[in-house]
């Protein structure tokens, strides 16, 4: 009698033992899963326009140019965006929306303001037809705007369908653009970042060249933080809380070959669109750039990129690519298969090891 019941103790403590030793890896998984804090850039949406050069978001509509100007997409359902109007201009390259207003540089047809309120029947309100335009900012009533391969010309735009020019910077090249309190700066890929006094907008100043910044491509301004992407040579944060002496706080170099075209600051991450991808960045201690997540899956020639609330932007190759920060891979099918592996042995192992038990 006792022997029996020391052989069906056994058996119970061997049936327990093969269930702990069959259940670890699933536990190993889950915690796995709960302290890994990697981010993703997992796939949403894509909207096909051939090509995609610029992108902003402004509330419902992405607008993205392309060789045949300004197309304006609906993302209500970032999962199928539509392309619902557009703004024709061959060569259509940097543009600002403000106030249902897009203001658009074409390299074939100059400076362009048009009344987007609606946007599938936008209206052209005003034109300065100097060729060679590429990139724009707006401050107040003036607009920058850049030409290729000579600087930059100010408009004074109070009247939107009359565009009036004050004053120009020559320079040799041109690549971005953008202004803050009566200082721009301006992105010139052979010598790097220039800061150009414009309080008095008829005789623009040169105040200074920032070195380290070759490569100069695109600029990204928060406060007094500067993102500069810089084309070959990675990116850089400077402090321009000073504009008259920027100061570079940190750089970051990819190993990796990408040519940094575009980039955009929103709650402490950098997203950077480097043609052969999108990295993402924690710029949270701007002193420190630490690099979070990239995608390289199917994106080729990442020109620009945005961001709202809950997406991530993409003018590239092809059009418009939705994605969106996740903490979870785009897809977990083989962890997934793992799961499924583990829990049907473990069915079949308890219900074989069940019977026997009450078989003997």
């Amino acid at each position: 009698m006792i022997l029996d019941r020391l052989k069906k103790h056994q058996k119970s403590v061997s049936l327990a033992l093969i269930l702990f030793i069959l259940l670890i890896p699933i536990f190993s998984l889950n915690s796995k899963a709960q302290t890994n804090q990697q981010l993703y850039l997992n796939r949403v949406g894509f909207c096909s326009l051939e090509v995609g050069y610029d992108v902003h978001v402004v509330g419902d509509h992405a607008y993205v140019t392309n060789n045949d100007g300004l197309m304006i997409v609906d993302i209500q359902n970032p999962q199928n965006p539509q392309k619902i109007g557009e703004i024709l201009a061959n060569g259509a390259s940097g543009f600002v929306i403000e106030n249902n207003i897009a203001y658009m540089a074409s390299v074939s047809s100059g400076l362009i303001i048009a009344d987007i309120s609606d946007p599938t029947q936008p209206e052209l309100l005003g034109q300065n037809n100097l060729a060679g335009a590429n990139k724009i900012a707006l401050s107040s009533s003036y607009a920058y705007v850049s030409y290729m391969g000579s600087g930059f010309k100010i408009f004074n735009i109070s009247d939107s369908t009359d565009p009036v020019l004050l004053g120009e910077f020559s320079d040799s090249r041109s690549d971005d653009i953008q202004i803050k309190d009566n200082f721009v700066y301006f992105a010139n890929a052979e010598v790097g970042l220039k800061v150009i006094n414009v309080s008095n907008p008829s005789i623009p100043q040169l105040v200074t060249i920032v070195s380290q910044t070759e490569g100069a491509n695109d600029i990204h301004i928060t406060d007094d933080l500067l993102f500069l992407a810089c084309w070959g040579y990675g990116i850089r944060i400077l402090d321009i809380s000073n504009p008259t002496s920027p100061t570079l706080l940190d750089s970051y170099v990819d190993n990796d070959g990408g040519e940094e075209l575009g980039l955009v600051e929103k709650d402490d991450l950098l997203y950077v669109a480097d043609n052969y991808g999108v990295e993402l960045f924690n710029v949270s201690d701007p002193t420190s750039i630490v690099k979070t997540t990239e995608n390289r899956e199917s994106i080729g020639a990442a020109h620009d990129i945005d961001v709202d609330d809950k997406y991530t932007y993409v003018a590239l190759g092809g059009g418009l690519l939705i994605l969106e920060v996740s903490s979870t891979p785009e897809s977990d099918s083989s962890d997934f298969l793992l799961y499924v592996i583990i829990i049907s042995v473990v069915i079949a192992v308890v219900g074989i090891s069940i019977l026997l038990y009450f078989k003997n």
